[in-house]
């Protein structure tokens, strides 16, 4: 039997783009999200091209929904193996003043604490099989601050939750990674750049590439950690970035830079 995996967030985006990948690689895929008309399209559509696919809807800011969740896959479906948990909301770029407390809190509930319940809930099953591995979906944020106050805090803690979770379940042969894409063309971000909260060219120019990050460029190494050839790799951020990080140090140098752009 393939191996199972889930996907939170799984509808659109990024955990549409993993589902794709993992398809391609032979799993079975659980798609799980709030949007449970959109996880039943992206399982038709997978099956349509010969995956097997499943769809549960799934709100991953509730603790109790997530073992129910867990516990059905489980019993109908089988053992899981690998869980990418792309589930996340974002946040438009304001001071700490400007935020509210009910948006902060639903940030978190959701960004943190759905990561804190779907990595525990599935680890916890992994570790009665003595293997598995997971993929959180931290950000460029979880490396340094932003003014979008309250999402930065919440991949900053995803970053940290998923070392202490790497060092927790490695004793039970689970491996716990992240990956910190830089802004990525989902859906989510084309709305913004559509209502001009986001600047696709600024986008674009952030990187050292030069080029607009897409969901596939982010799932390709999403299924890489989650492969035998990534068995040595547990407690690691990847950044996915397009260079954001390296550009951005190296543009702040307040000095000219001799032959730069020759």
């Amino acid at each position: 039997m393939s191996r199972i995996s889930v996907i939170t967030g799984g509808a659109s985006g990024i955990g549409r783009a993993c589902a794709d990948v993992l398809a391609e690689r032979g799993d079975t895929l659980v798609i799980a999200d709030m949007n449970a008309e959109g996880a039943a399209k992206a399982a038709e559509e997978l099956k349509a091209a010969g995956a097997a696919a499943h769809a549960l809807a799934l709100d991953v800011a509730d603790d109790t929904a997530v073992e129910d969740f867990f516990d059905r896959v489980e019993s109908e479906i089988g053992a899981v193996g690998a869980v990418v948990h792309s589930a996340g909301i974002l946040q438009n770029a304001m001071t700490t003043e400007r935020m509210n407390r009910e948006e902060a809190d639903r940030i978190m509930d959701v960004n943190y604490r759905g990561t804190w319940s779907v990595n525990v809930a599935a680890c916890r099953r992994m570790k009665a099989r003595q293997a598995g591995a997971v993929v959180n979906l931290a950000s460029i944020n979880s490396f340094t601050a932003l003014p979008i106050p309250s999402y930065n805090v919440s991949k900053v803690a995803v970053k940290a939750l998923t070392e202490i979770l790497a060092v927790e379940y490695g004793i039970h042969g689970i491996r716990v990674n992240a990956v910190a894409p830089t802004y990525t063309i989902t859906p989510a971000i084309q709305a913004r750049i559509d209502s001009g909260h986001r600047d696709p060219e600024a986008i674009r120019d952030a990187g050292a590439l030069k080029i607009l990050v897409t969901p596939r460029n982010i799932a390709e190494p999403i299924a890489f950690l989650l492969s035998d050839a990534a068995a040595a790799i547990t407690g690691v951020t990847l950044p996915v970035d397009a260079g954001y990080a390296p550009n951005t140090t190296y543009r702040s140098y307040v000095a000219p830079v001799e032959g730069f752009g020759q």
